[in-house]
């Protein structure tokens, strides 16, 4: 790892980031992994705060995560090792890897890649990088190194999981706004976690979901007031994995994909 092009966030974890196991939510791990994310773009005067004067924001296309031990619990420290791999098209590639409490082999626990663009705020018209920022500067800084995937698979909408009865539905409130006023990035992932445990009939007194790797691909943006359908069904040949779609009520086309494996475990 060549520190110059990584940047290292430390996050403390609070009770009040954690389930009932005292484990940190998917949703607050991904909300300070996209923090250490911004903090490692400002080492190339893209960070969120630098874009909004401009009229520009980031959108998140793709996200992929595998957590290969333990998530973090309350009073750990969430570690989170950022780096760009560059671009590719339009796209910008960002790695991700997660240690808890100290940056070594033992406290590694899960790995993530991203896709994002960089957009107008008003229409969320897609610029080339090179439009936005010295690209031959950021491209010579990467780091090539994957987190999780060189190319983060696609996923397929597949209209038969509303055939399923499996899904359940989530109107969009403030509260669940970015700052693009927008559903939040994170929330897809909270609502997506949230069917695939009424799938499983989870009863978190006594059992536990262990997420061993979640994908989420967003399509469509979802704005204040809508109501989002959120669907799922198992894969074929899997229990512990599973496809969800959320969809606008209402919509012919889906707002965000996702694959996503999952086990009940005894507390």
């Amino acid at each position: 790892m060549k520190n110059h092009h990584h940047t290292i966030g430390r996050y403390p974890v609070r009770m009040q980031d954690c389930d009932p196991t005292r484990r940190i939510h998917l949703h607050r791990l991904f909300d300070f992994a996209q923090d250490a994310d911004d903090q490692n773009c400002a080492l190339y005067g893209i960070q969120s705060v630098d874009l909004h004067p401009r009229g520009l924001c980031w959108i998140l296309i793709s996200h992929a995560s595998s957590f290969t031990g333990a998530l973090p619990q309350g009073e750990d420290t969430l570690i989170v090792d950022s780096w760009t791999r560059g671009t590719k098209g339009i796209r910008f590639l960002r790695e991700n890897r997660y240690y808890k409490n100290s940056v070594d082999d033992a406290n590694y626990f899960g790995a993530a890649s991203s896709e994002w663009i960089i957009c107008t705020r008003g229409d969320h018209h897609p610029l080339r990088p090179s439009d936005v920022m010295d690209i031959e500067k950021f491209n010579g800084d990467r780091d090539p190194s994957v987190g999780l995937f060189d190319k983060i698979p696609r996923l397929l909408a597949d209209d038969s999981i509303w055939q399923m009865g499996e899904h359940h539905g989530h109107e969009v409130a403030l509260s669940d706004l970015d700052t693009n006023t927008h559903l939040h990035s994170a929330c897809y992932l909270r609502l997506a976690i949230d069917q695939l445990a009424r799938h499983r009939a989870l009863d978190p007194a006594q059992e536990m979901l262990v997420v061993d790797a979640i994908h989420l691909q967003y399509i469509q943006e979802v704005n204040f007031g809508q109501r989002l359908l959120i669907a799922s069904k198992n894969t074929e040949g899997d229990p512990d994995t599973f496809l969800l779609e959320g969809r606008v009520e209402g919509a012919e086309n889906p707002s965000f994909l996702a694959r996503a494996k999952g086990r009940i475990v005894a507390r």
